[in-house]
């Protein structure tokens, strides 16, 4: 009875780890095929001409952060299973923290699908006649962008902190993890909303991908681990 109890933890988290796994990995593609269309150094209509212009890398990095958000989501439910019986309620506190961040990512995608319409049906074809209806109603798509992403980060960034307070609870979050998630992660919440552009925040954003990693390849390889045989007296 107790082997089996074991073999089925051991699926659990292989899954959760596999999913996890899968997770940063999508997050990691959908900051490399980013289109950070706002730059604090050019005006909004240099912003709006290089949309106009890139309207396929925009349909691209806005199907990347839907597939993380929706990749974010499954991982949930495995997440939840693997501390089942460990942890009372702090799981789900952590997932939250997971549901937040696609929540985020979704809003921040489904922003650019607005945005990307707006572009393809010519709305930008002479940017000089725009009247300021239109000026105001991008600029507020743009502005909605910005909140979603910082908002989804932030999530992230308290999952990370979860994560990384749950060795205090279990043993299997190994320290280096503890210690990259536990610094990384209010570092990225702070420079989310005070200085979004500094490089301490793409190091924190990479520190963290860093730990959840490792606390990953740590419980699959844990679930891999063969089952002790029961010895017959």
């Amino acid at each position: 009875m107790q082997t089996e109890l074991r073999k089925k933890q051991r699926r659990r988290e292989i899954l959760a780890g596999l999913t996890i796994i899968l997770a940063v990995a999508s997050y990691i593609t959908a900051l490399l095929l980013d289109l950070n269309f706002v730059s604090p150094y050019a005006t909004l209509q240099e912003d709006l001409s290089y949309l106009s212009n890139h309207q396929s890398n925009l349909q691209i990095s806005v199907w990347a952060w839907l597939g993380t958000s929706l990749i974010t989501f499954i991982s949930i439910p495995p997440f939840i299973l693997l501390f089942h019986k460990r942890m009372k309620v702090f799981q789900y506190v952590n997932a939250f923290w997971l549901l937040g961040a696609s929540a985020g990512f979704l809003m921040m995608g489904i922003t650019g699908i607005d945005l990307y319409q707006q572009l393809a049906g010519g709305l930008l074809s002479d940017l000089q006649e725009s009247d300021e209806e239109i000026w105001i109603k991008l600029l507020g798509l743009f502005q909605d962008e910005q909140f979603y992403r910082y908002v989804g980060s932030s999530f992230v960034g308290l999952f990370a902190i979860g994560l990384g307070l749950t060795r205090f609870k279990l043993r299997r979050v190994p320290i280096v993890s503890m210690v990259l998630l536990l610094i990384c992660g209010p570092t990225m919440i702070f420079f989310n909303w005070h200085d979004p552009e500094h490089l301490i925040r793409t190091g924190a954003m990479a520190g963290i991908m860093i730990g959840v990693t490792i606390f990953s390849v740590r419980i699959i390889n844990k679930g891999l681990d063969e089952v002790p045989k029961q010895t017959t007296p």
